[in-house]
């Protein structure tokens, strides 16, 4: 605070911050900082669009890169599910009113873990396809995660027909590991975005890739990527005492017992009152589909079972009686995710867990 916190210039905390951020994330040879996680992803596809010369993004159904224009479709606030096509793409459905249908054409929607309809699009529209842009882990809609070598064919897609393999780690980044999911699933990409728990609350978010990729940035390259209160000192240095706090991972193996606890909690609580749930989770942000009695592979198997009435008078009881506010809070497809920090303790879980099993004790379960 002594320094001050509203200069524009960079400091020996950026270039620290930068080093760091680098070493810990594997695709990271070179980072630049944004204020969030839209922004970080609105240029990631700038960055693709300017290396391959290419127009067109490849998007997965109920992944969420951010509210910005080109990325908002096909998203759990879209107001229906878009029609499956002959060619496996999905119809195009804006996320929020306000876009123009126009925009839709510069992104192919797909269905998650589906390779084939990924394979089919790329081949379709090979000449014209500048990336691909994922959360490696779908932790938006309740942290579904990749089929089993699904992110290593997109990979070898990806490169075959010279396109960016773009993730956003804006929810999985710091959020397990210092080095992401890419690290923990083995599957490196081009560019990945940054926010979230790189700030830990403060405004930064990054993105981070490639050299050669990165360096189409200005003032280097012809991309333009800039805004008045990008890399302020203040968030800089947050970031970087992040970065030192997780760095021995001792808040990592905290949070992954809270998780466990509460995911087995959770189980118990459900299997009691004969309600199908299947739980799962990543790095303390955890899916509860009611309604699914096998993992969930994409978004339309979690609309098909999840059971929108019950959800929402769970809810209400949890909120209205029970004081357990935010929980299970119901969502167009899903709950949102309850999501662990540091800050919770085991007796926070086991008395979260008691108090849904009362409130269920009251409650007659009606499936969709």
């Amino acid at each position: 605070m002594s320094c001050g916190f509203l200069q524009q210039y960079e400091t020996e905390r950026h270039q620290l911050l930068s080093e760091r951020f680098c070493a810990a994330v594997p695709c990271a040879e070179k980072l630049r900082l944004v204020n969030s996680g839209l922004e970080a992803t609105m240029y990631a596809t700038r960055i693709a669009r300017a290396v391959t010369g290419k127009r067109l993004i490849l998007k997965f159904e109920g992944h969420f890169h951010g509210l910005n224009d080109t990325l908002t479709w096909n998203i759990d606030s879209s107001p229906r599910s878009g029609a499956m096509l002959e060619n496996g793409e999905l119809e195009r459905v804006a996320g929020t009113v306000g876009i123009p249908d126009e925009l839709g054409q510069l992104t192919v929607p797909l269905p998650w873990n589906d390779l084939n309809a990924a394979r089919n699009a790329f081949e379709r529209y090979s000449c014209d396809v500048a990336g691909v842009i994922l959360e490696p882990i779908a932790l938006n809609i309740g942290c579904i995660k990749p089929d089993d070598g699904f992110l290593q064919d997109l990979r070898a897609l990806a490169t075959k027909h010279e396109a960016l393999l773009i993730f956003d780690e804006v929810l999985t980044g710091f959020r397990s590991n210092l080095g992401g999911a890419q690290q923990e699933l083995g599957v490196i990409p081009d560019i990945a975005t940054y926010g979230k728990a790189f700030g830990c609350g403060m405004p930064i978010a990054g993105i981070a890739g490639k050299a050669e990729y990165m360096d189409v940035i200005a003032p280097r390259g012809p991309v333009q990527i800039s805004g008045t209160n990008t890399g302020r000192y203040l968030s800089v240095s947050a970031a970087l005492s992040v970065l030192e706090y997780l760095a021995d991972g001792s808040v990592y193996r905290y949070v992954a017992d809270l998780e466990s606890r509460l995911k087995n909690g959770l189980r118990e609580v459900f299997d009691r009152h004969g309600i199908p749930c299947h739980i799962d989770g990543y790095g303390g942000r955890i899916g509860v589909h009611i309604g699914a009695s096998k993992r969930p592979r994409t978004m339309r198997d979690i609309e098909r079972t999840y059971p929108v009435a019950f959800a929402h008078e769970l809810f209400r009881l949890l909120s209205t009686e029970y004081r357990l506010y935010g929980f299970l809070m119901p969502l167009s497809y899903c709950p949102e995710p309850v999501t662990l920090s540091a800050a919770h303790t085991p007796q926070m879980i086991d008395d979260a867990c008691e108090r849904l099993d009362r409130a269920l004790d009251r409650l007659e379960y009606h499936a969709n």
